[in-house]
């Protein structure tokens, strides 16, 4: 079930916005909980995990952003919803999703959730991640291996530098393109960042990658390596 709240201080639009976020998701099971101030957002949201926030970003004076940075340890996503089209920059470098302005359609909505199915479908093309408090970006195609560390995962660049994200690496793997395969309990690799596959004594295996890091290979996982490999 996709947990969803929507934050508008204006009834009817709320409700047509309701209306259009339901068609969007179609037959999918969905909660939507709707909040009329960010103070009653600000208390659900501390209370209750949610996936999907859409944010008005005028709320009876207030800026819908306190919101966002009262909430940047959070992982989920978030669909700004505003007539102030002029701040939609501003909007992207916090890490939203998507910009959609007022006044708006139901096909608006329909593509900025098909946004949110493509991430969670692992067809983006960038990851999030939460750095000095503030959401960053970083292109897929610069990350080179994941490695579990506990309940969180340590994403390392093809660049040598690493960090920390809040996400498990069974999640995470969940958001990558297929391309991305699980190695090891404790390691996922970017098939195109593998030079080499080694067998030692004792049934060890392991993975070169292109930038001479050595990657411990699962016995149980040599015939699937070897077959993405050919």
């Amino acid at each position: 079930m996709t947990n969803i709240v929507i934050v508008e201080d204006e009834y009817m639009v709320a409700k047509r916005l309701k209306r259009f976020v339901e068609q969007a998701f179609g037959e999918q099971h969905i909660k939507i909980k709707m909040c009329h101030s960010l103070d009653d957002a600000a208390d659900y949201l501390a209370e209750y995990p949610i996936d999907l926030l859409f944010l008005d970003l005028n709320l009876q004076g207030q800026d819908g952003f306190t919101l966002l940075k009262q909430q940047l340890s959070q992982s989920f996503h978030t669909i700004v919803v505003s007539a102030n089209s002029d701040r939609a920059i501003e909007a992207f470098d916090i890490g939203i999703l998507d910009f959609v302005a007022k006044p708006f359609t139901q096909e608006r909505i329909q593509k900025a959730v098909d946004r949110l199915h493509q991430q969670q479908q692992g067809q983006s093309k960038y990851l999030t991640y939460k750095r000095l408090g503030k959401i960053e970006m970083l292109a897929i195609s610069e990350v080179l291996y994941l490695k579990a560390d506990g309940h969180y995962c340590e994403v390392h660049q093809d660049n040598q530098q690493h960090f920390l994200h809040d996400k498990s690496l069974d999640k995470l793997l969940n958001l990558l393109p297929d391309d991305f395969i699980r190695i090891h309990r404790s390691y996922a690799v970017s098939i195109a960042a593998i030079q080499s596959l080694e067998a030692e004594e004792g049934s060890k295996y392991w993975l070169t990658l292109t930038t001479g890091i050595r990657l411990p290979l699962g016995r149980t996982k040599v015939r699937e390596v070897k077959a993405r490999l050919i």
